[in-house]
């Protein structure tokens, strides 16, 4: 891969950064991957596991049909936003004055005066009305909003809900009030990982707010005046181990599952889910959990069997030995460390139900790129994804055509001495396949 190919240029900025997730692959690479493959109007391109709808934009703005499905209900809601270039600018314009102008008020009568990002009216407001109720608050990670910014953003989701009529207007715009609550508002940061960050006393979420929203027109409004974005796209809510929603053949597919490690993806997105109404409680948040690729401890249940996908593989089970013999050895006792050998053996036999699902619906010679990383996420144990992945793929029909390098990350410093450690650096790697004919 060519030197920068992992960063993201001016020609990847419209519409991919609406909203997007952190470590998202650039739309570059899904640019270069469509020329490699010759896709054209004639394709039929998909991305099962869709996220923010970098695959799909690009397809859109490429004029090839696309097809994208994610089990995440915000994923969804962003990338069906991401890929509907149909909205009547004008309208959309028209709404949003409106949103501004109500929520000002709004916040004024409970004492949240306009502000600047310099400057800030503080004073105690008292009670609003405006607030999560207890379920809500207790998957709010702590200390994730402070009181002053999320009040705001109640009353201007309220408001959003108030004006547009239609859901298409009100996704719009709450792909932009998404913006406002990862890019400003919260009180934490990805650097990658999430964390949290010192807390803010107030927050100008209705500026931020009216920018993005307005950028995101703009934006539109000069897609449609380029003719651009008119290819097909739908955008399912659906879990990639199944594919149920995926009735027709697709040619190609060019995506990035989830990497086996202990990133939680539900909460990297928690605040945004809450706030969108997406989920309202713990039985919800478990319910979108258990519909994920099972990839950390946080989303390994007692009735799983996806492992039992991969017993026959020796290779997989390999690492999973490797896995828990180490625990073993370093005495390491937790809940959570005793799922590590279980998350691993449960992510690829759920990739091979994805690859078994997938079978029927590629046409013959269908191309598919998979963008995977190395992981040393369980007690430093190496997990060569892209690797172990072509073994499970070939098991349910597809060959593998390569295993080309995408990036190196700096994984976990290793100690190898009280005073000496060394970085270790974590390949990312990008898996190609063709369906066997």
């Amino acid at each position: 891969m060519k030197t920068g190919i992992n960063t993201i240029q001016r020609d990847d900025l419209p519409v991919h950064h609406w909203y997007r997730f952190v470590l998202s692959y650039p739309p570059h690479l899904v640019r270069q991957f469509t020329g490699r493959f010759d896709l054209g109007a004639g394709d039929r391109l998909l991305d099962p596991f869709c996220g923010t709808g970098t695959t799909l934009v690009e397809a859109k703005l490429l004029g090839i049909p696309g097809v994208g499905c994610d089990a995440h209900p915000l994923a969804v809601l962003v990338s069906s936003v991401k890929t509907n270039f149909d909205l009547e600018p004008d309208a959309l314009r028209k709404v949003l004055r409106r949103t501004v102008a109500a929520a000002q008020k709004t916040m004024s009568r409970h004492n949240l005066a306009a502000m600047s990002m310099e400057t800030a009216f503080i004073r105690d407001e008292g009670d609003t009305g405006y607030r999560l109720n207890p379920e809500e608050e207790k998957i709010l990670p702590t200390g994730f909003m402070s009181e002053r910014p999320l009040l705001r953003l109640l009353i201007l989701r309220d408001e959003i809900e108030r004006q547009a009529k239609e859901g298409e207007i009100r996704d719009f715009f709450f792909v932009a009030l998404c913006h406002v609550i990862a890019r400003g508002a919260g009180n934490f940061a990805f650097g990658p990982e999430i964390y949290r960050t010192k807390a803010k006393e107030d927050y100008d979420v209705l500026g931020h707010f009216a920018r993005q929203a307005d950028l995101m027109i703009s934006e539109l409004e000069a897609l449609q005046r380029d003719g651009l974005g008119g290819a097909s796209c739908e955008v399912h809510a659906d879990d990639a181990r199944e594919l149920r929603s995926i009735t027709e053949p697709v040619t190609a597919v060019i995506t990035s599952p989830p990497y086996p490690n202990e990133k939680d993806y539900t909460r990297t997105t928690r605040v945004e889910s809450l706030l969108l109404k997406l989920f309202s409680d713990r039985a919800d948040l478990r319910g979108v959990k258990e519909s994920l690729l099972r990839s950390n401890t946080r989303n390994v249940f007692v009735n799983d069997r996806d492992g039992d996908e991969v017993a026959g593989f020796a290779s997989i089970r390999a690492v999973c030995e490797a896995i828990e013999n180490r625990r073993m050895e370093l005495g390491k006792t937790s809940g959570f460390e005793r799922l590590y050998h279980k998350v691993v053996a449960h992510y690829f036999g759920g990739m091979r139900r994805h690859f078994r699902a997938l079978h029927s619906r590629t046409a013959a010679g269908a191309k598919l790129a998979y963008v995977v990383g190395d992981q040393l996420s369980f007690l430093m144990v190496p997990v060569r994804t892209a690797a172990l992945l072509s073994e499970v793929a070939a098991a349910e029909g597809f060959d593998t055509c390569g295993i080309e390098l995408w990036r190196e990350r700096v994984g976990t410093k290793v100690r190898n001495s009280a005073t000496n450690a060394k970085t270790v650096r974590v390949a990312e790697e990008i898996l190609i396949l063709e369906k066997r004919s």
